[in-house]
């Protein structure tokens, strides 16, 4: 095997991300642009055509006679740092990555049953990096479509629900991963499969070895993932060795220069993946039958490069100049060793000391002190020996989908259970000065919703650690922070500190204080709990403290801190939707339709939380398909959006979607056309503009395209609606 290599619906900040506060931008670096030939030079594009590889069994090469399976193998200096041939992962599959994912190619047991599953529609293919998946998919994708068959690759960000095979002649599709947070779901699926099955084309999509995603495509999907378990280390050098030497007697000679030192079984251990076989094959074949050339091949092979690196480490600790000459190596490993030391020279300059172990025992003016440890040494202490220290592991890799983007965790636990909750409960109660810094420290926390929900608990946790009529006031001081951040840690810390029965009636009180409070950083943070833990365990009180705010923005004057009332108001749009997707649809629209009807609120506001709110269309979608008493006040209300200038846009853009995704779903189909339908009923200005937008946009299938083209063109030909 060859080695192995729109907007989005918005969500509760802190939580996750405060959309109203941009990231500051880097100033632009004044240094001038390189030039084309730089850029490919950076790329490393001209390294690509150096070295050449020759062989030649009977041939003649520089007048020199070769006899049997002999080769020349010409390099450069650069040659190991010289980057593999890069890998289309989107756009067609050249024929001669497809011959090398199949030159030396070991059959693993599970490559027949792969097939048979690929035949019958997208095949999920998993696995760890350098287990061959992507080799394996190439393969299987060669068997099923046949030899020379035209393929393609897909990045993982391509949208299957709405994906088209482009090229007529394509016979397999490589998928190189799913993206984690847009999960596909049976109906897309059956989408892809019916596609697929016109094309007359096999499809593999590539997955990490995640526990969390193949479970989640086994219960949504109905499908079995393929998990790639490579072929044994010795089958892997077997197939690819003979491969590269067709000859046997030549095999036996090159291997004769290894049993010099080695024996290829020790060689061959079971944690060797396909990609560290072939760098076994590839220095055995290089050396040539020659033992001095071959060296000590055990300790050049790279799978035990790393556990190598900690000694190596310990070893050069106290000498700094050695320090930074290995990381200048490890970036410029090929180059030429002026310009490697020129660069060890200048990181030196940067560390400023930061390499050193050991502080002298003079300071810069002459004067004499004890020789101590550096406090800022960089390589101190590494995570592995803390980890140890405190009795913690680091969990194995994991894919998270939280947040706008997928990131990979390795997470850190405690071996001992509740560990965490002992040690913080203990140093607050028995240390004062501690606790002060421990709070100084947590409310400068960067924005991160991981982080921002990890340290709002421990914030509520110490509420009832430390008890007393000041329990509450280290969560006060956060909700008065300038800092958004701060004050989505007080939303997270008051939900906690409200699981205590003690302090609940006290956290219900300073939210119905704040929630009519002058200052906008107290009703922001009420806001953010009502969207957080503290609202999602009591939505009627969520609601009420909402409506409160909405209806405290309402009664300020424009003229004068208008600006903080958007923050809050953004901030209840949030905590709404949060709501609505906790599972209260029907008591948060029931909220809205009371709010609308008695026009306490701005109803401006309240349709633009309602047009928020049909970017989660799974409850609008039932009640419409089934037309149920709430689908009549859910067209009212949809109308009056429409109509609405503010509110037009966020709700004709998701009604778009729905038509659009309608095209695979039965029950969404259903639900458009029955809201089409009583839209066109009674036709007015902005139901005219949803309806030439579909028109204009809409491709064939799109749920209600047909009645909303039909009730155009009864427009056009003179018939009038009766103004509501």
């Amino acid at each position: 095997m060859t080695p192995e290599e729109g907007a989005s619906p918005a969500e509760l900040p802190g939580l996750t991300s405060h959309p109203s506060e941009p990231v500051e931008e880097e100033p632009p670096s004044s240094e001038t642009e390189p030039d084309i030939s730089e850029l490919i030079d950076a790329l490393g594009g001209a390294a690509r055509l150096a070295g050449s590889f020759v062989y030649a069994p009977n041939g003649n090469i520089n007048a020199g006679a070769v006899h049997g399976g002999q080769r020349v193998h010409n390099s450069t200096a650069n040659e190991r740092r010289r980057p593999r041939e890069g890998r289309v992962r989107e756009g067609p599959i050249p024929q001669s990555e497809v011959r090398a994912a199949a030159f030396g190619f070991a059959q693993p047991d599970w490559f027949g049953s792969a097939l048979a599953k690929l035949e019958k529609g997208p095949l999920f293919l998993a696995g760890r990096p350098g287990t061959g998946r992507r080799t394996a998919a190439l393969n299987l994708l060669r068997k099923s479509c046949g030899e020379g068959a035209p393929l393609r690759a897909l990045d993982s960000v391509t949208e299957l629900d709405r994906w088209q095979p482009t090229d007529a002649s394509a016979r397999g599709y490589l998928m190189d991963g799913l993206f984690p947070s847009r999960p596909i779901g049976p109906g897309v699926l059956g989408h892809v499969r019916s596609l697929l099955s016109k094309a007359d084309a096999r499809m593999v999509i590539v997955l990490p070895d995640d526990a969390a995603l193949l479970r989640r495509l086994e219960q949504d999907l109905h499908v079995s993932p393929t998990v790639c378990v490579p072929p044994s280390p010795a089958r892997v050098f077997g197939s690819h060795f003979e491969q590269m030497v067709p000859e046997q007697r030549e095999r036996e000679r090159l291997l004769s220069a290894l049993n010099l030192r080695h024996n290829l079984g020790d060689l061959l251990v079971p944690e060797l993946v396909p990609a560290e076989v072939v760098e076994l094959v590839t220095a055995l074949v290089t050396a040539d039958g020659d033992p001095n050339a071959l060296g000590d091949l055990a300790a050049r092979l790279s799978y035990r490069a790393e556990r190598e690196v900690p000694e190596l480490l310990a070893k050069l600790g106290s000498d700094p100049d050695v320090l930074a000459f290995l990381l200048a190596v490890c970036v410029y490993e090929g180059a030429d060793h002026r310009l490697v030391r020129e660069e060890a020279d200048r990181l030196l300059r940067l560390s400023q000391d930061r390499l050193k172990a050991v502080l002298p025992a003079s300071d810069e003016q002459g004067a004499e002190k004890a020789e101590r440890p550096n406090p800022d040494f960089v390589f101190r202490r590494s995570t592995t020996e803390l980890l140890h220290a405190v009795r913690a592991v680091r969990q194995e890799r994991e894919i998270r989908t939280e947040g706008a983007y997928a990131h990979s965790v390795e997470a850190v636990v405690f071996v001992r259970h509740r560990q965490a909750e002992a040690v913080l409960r203990h140093v607050w109660r028995e240390y004062g000065q501690l606790s002060e810094l421990l709070v100084e420290w947590l409310r400068e926390v960067n924005r991160s919703g991981e982080l921002t929900r990890s340290v709002g608990e421990v914030m509520g946790r110490v509420a009832s650690w430390g008890g007393g009529r000041r329990a509450l006031r280290h969560i006060q001081a956060l909700a008065e922070s300038d800092r958004a951040t701060s004050r989505l840690v007080a939303a997270n810390a008051l939900g906690i500190a409200a699981e205590d029965p003690v302090l609940v009636a006290e956290v219900r009180y300073r939210l119905q204080r704040w929630s009519a409070a002058a200052d906008f950083r107290l009703r922001t943070t009420v806001a953010y709990a009502c969207g957080a833990e503290f609202g999602l365990s009591r939505p009627d009180l969520a609601l009420r403290l909402l409506h409160t705010l909405l209806l405290g923005a309402r009664g300020r004057p424009d003229q004068e801190g208008h600006g903080d009332d958007d923050r809050v108001l953004l901030a209840v749009r949030v905590a709404i939707v949060s709501l609505f997707q906790a599972g209260n649809e029907a008591k948060v629209f029931g909220q809205l339709l009371e709010w609308l009807s008695t026009e306490q609120c701005d109803a401006e506001q309240v349709l633009s939380v309602f047009g928020q709110l049909l970017q989660y269309p799974q409850w609008f979608m039932g009640k419409l398909a089934n037309r149920t008493h709430e689908a009549t006040m859910i067209v009212e209300v949809i109308r009056r959006a429409l109509n609405t200038e503010s509110s037009f846009g966020r709700t004709c853009a998701a009604l778009l979607r729905w038509a659009d995704w309608g095209r695979w779903n039965e029950t969404l189909s259903q639900a458009v056309e029955y809201l089409v339908s009583a839209l066109a009923n009674s036709m007015r200005f902005g139901e005219f503009r949803l309806f030439v937008e579909m028109d204009e946009t809409g491709a064939d299938g799109w749920a209600g395209l047909d009645t909303a083209r039909d009730a155009l063109n009864r427009w056009r030909a003179g018939e009038r609606w009766e103004a509501v």
